[in-house]
Parts: structure tokens; sequence; C-alpha cells
């Protein structure tokens, strides 16, 4: 998951340039109006750059993770979703959406506006990025430490089951589950076990468990929890299975047409509500209508666990946009305009994306095996209810008889 955070110093910075433009705007207001633009274009930037960002790697946040969770719980015999095919999947969409981003605020925000584009300012802001960069220093024994451990970890989870190879995960037996938390448990083991400073093995190591405890964001690992128990709740108590077969009506529509109508309804759901709620809650049913309908559960739920992330729209979507909007002292409007074009926007890249690239991947346009074992699995288990509840009317019944 992308944070992102702005210290007081580079506002500050970023005003200066503003305000030693070689041309002077005619009055202070012109001047302020001109310097909030960029301001509210640069924070834009980065906050739609980490939601954005997030969909590109399975872990890079919530709804993601709920998508791999789902699977493996509702659809055990699945080995679709793995961290490679999702990096092949979402990596193309990711960067087309990028891109878009930042040809749309820069048409908008610069190209459109009064800026004065001249080069005492370009030399200012080259001054106070190399001033940025030089505070940062040499990279340190800990830090190259700790980014080798994460290539490593990368390299571990693309290449586990990449689908075009044989993954390491196959030198196991086949009764050995290998998912993708085995190499990150190991790696985080590392963490605590190496020393910080290579050249002396009695240093302190590169993690120590006081740093985790503060750190670590328990909050997000209980509203996965959460999630998932919620998910199932709704699996046991037959709430996904009524919703399903209420939804199931829209199978007069093309499943093309489904998915859009969907993805759009969940880019305005996530506006007021967290992305990781937002994808328990849906997705377990969308899993059941996609089994009613017969379509295969990823082309629902697939695109559906990408959109929560585009919420670009208000400050309490998600936490970059409330530290964005929190930092450059924005109006709700500032963020709501651009916002529904990029909810648009990114939404209907992710359906083309869908149609195109996740067909050839998941083969999305058959209904998989793993789905009818669910399926059945499922109808086997309403019949079996529906046969004790029989059982239990008729006893309930006879016992009544008798004692009257």
């Amino acid at each position: 998951m992308f944070y992102v955070t702005f210290s007081d110093s580079s506002l500050t910075e970023s005003k200066q340039v503003c305000s030693d433009d070689e041309e002077k705007p005619s009055s202070k207001k012109d001047q302020g109006s001109i310097c909030s633009t960029l301001k509210v274009a640069c924070l834009l930037c980065v906050c739609y750059g980490a939601n954005i960002g997030g969909t590109g790697t399975l872990t890079g946040t919530g709804p993601n993770m709920v998508l791999k969770g789902m699977m493996e719980e509702l659809h055990p015999e699945s080995t679709d979703i793995t961290f490679a095919t999702w990096m092949m999947y979402n990596v193309p969409g990711m960067l087309l959406c990028v891109f878009i981003a930042w040809f749309y605020l820069w048409l908008v925000y610069v190209r459109c506006s009064n800026i004065d584009h001249n080069i005492e300012s370009k030399e200012k802001i080259h001054e106070i990025i190399s001033k940025r960069y030089a505070r940062l220093g040499p990279i340190s024994s800990h830090e190259a430490s700790v980014i080798v451990l994460f290539l490593i970890l990368v390299f571990l989870w693309v290449f586990r089951d990449p689908k075009f190879i044989p993954g390491w995960a196959s030198i196991f037996s086949s009764d050995t589950k290998i998912g993708d938390s085995a190499p990150a448990i190991a790696v985080a083991f590392l963490l605590f076990y190496l020393p910080s400073n290579i050249r002396d093995l009695n240093s302190r190591p590169l993690l120590e468990w006081k740093t985790a405890q503060v750190k670590l964001p328990w909050g997000v690992l209980l509203l996965l929890g959460g999630g998932f128990a919620l998910a199932h709740g709704a699996e046991v108590s037959g709430l996904s299975t009524l919703l399903g077969e209420k939804l199931s009506s829209l199978n007069v529509l093309p499943p093309g047409a489904v998915v859009a109508i969907i993805c759009f309804m969940t880019a305005m759901i996530t506006e007021i509500a967290s992305n990781t709620t937002s994808a328990t809650i849906i997705l377990p049913v969308l899993n059941q209508m996609a089994l009613s309908i017969g379509v295969n559960p990823l082309f629902l739920m697939l695109p559906v666990s990408v959109v929560c992330s585009y919420a670009f729209m208000l400050p309490v979507a998600t936490p970059p946009n409330a530290i964005a909007f929190e930092s450059g002292n924005m109006r709700t409007i500032d963020m709501a305009k651009p916002g529904l074009v990029m909810n648009l926007v990114c939404c209907a890249v992710q359906l083309f994306m869908v149609n195109t690239l996740g067909v050839a991947i998941f083969d999305l346009n058959t209904f998989p095996s793993w789905a009818k074992l669910s399926l059945h699995t499922n109808m086997s288990a309403q019949n079996i209810s529906g046969f004790e509840n029989i059982v239990v009317n008729a006893s309930q019944y006879l016992n009544d008889t008798l004692l009257t």
C-alpha cells in the first residue's frame, strides 16, 4: 500500500520558486493563484500515483490481497492469481493510467494555465531537487542489506509459480502448499537475524522487535482479518448467495456490460468507504453472482478489486488523498472535479484491460473447472441443508403428533 508524506520545508521551497519568477504577476492575487495551481497539481500527482501504483503488484494495496484471500478461500483449486500473473495483467494498465493522469494534470494545470515557464524557475526547481537529494547522503550498509533482501523477496514472489516456466515451489512435493506468505515470513525472519553492519557481526539486527511493534500497521492486519471474517459470515449465512441470486437478473445483459456497471458502481462506493472494506463486501457477492450466471468469477472479481483502488474524488477515500488534501489546504472541489474525470478514465482503462489482456492471461471467456467444482459443492451443501430442514420439520411434526 502506498502512503505519501510532505514536509513543510518542501512546500516552502516550492512557494519560493513562484515568488522568484523573472516576470512578476501583475498583482499579489495573481501570484497566489499561480502558486496554488502549481501546488495542487503537484499534490494531486503524488496521490494519484500512490492510488494507481498500488494496483501494480499483489501486495500493493488491500483489495489485491482481499481478492487473493477470497480465491484461496472460495476456490482452493484455483491457481490463477499469483504474483507473476497479477503483474503481467496489472502493470500495463497501471502504466497507462499513470500516463493518462500525468497528461491530464499537465493539460489542465500547466498547459492551459497562466504559469510562466521561464529559465530562472526551472533552475530554481533543479536546485531545490539537488539539495533534497544531497541531504539523503550515501547508501548505508543497513539500507543496502534491506534493498538486497527486498529484491530477493520480489524474485521469490514472481518466480514461485510464474505459469510460463516451472517455479521454485515445484521442487517441493505436491502435498506441500507453498504460498506467497512463505517467502515473506522467511525474509522477515532474516531482518530480525542479520546484523545491520556486515563488518560488525555483533551490531544490532536490521529490524528490532520494538521498531516492528511501533511501525507495523497492525490496523491493516486487523482490517484484512475482519474483512475475511465478514466475508465468511456472509457466505455461511447465505447472504452472499441471496444477493448473488438477486443480481443474477443482470444475465440478460452481455457480460461486458455487467462488468462495466459493477465497476462504475464500485468506483462510487469506494469514495465514501475504505477500499479494503468495499472489496471484502462486494467480492463474495460477485463470486456468487458469477457462479449463478455461468461466468468466470475472475471476470467480475478481478476488475472490481482493481477499481476499488481508483478513488480520486474525495479526501476521505484513501490516505494519500487525505494527506495531499491537508498538505495543500485544498478545497473539496479542487479534488472532486479532476477526480471524477480520473475515476471514469481509469475505469474505462480497466474494462479495456480485462477484455483484452485479462482474457489472454486468465482465459476469462471460459467457465473454469475450479468454478464448476465450487458450484457443485455449493449446490450439494444447499441440498444437504434442505434435506436436514425436512428431517427436522418431520421430526418436530411427529413429536407434536405423539404428544397430543
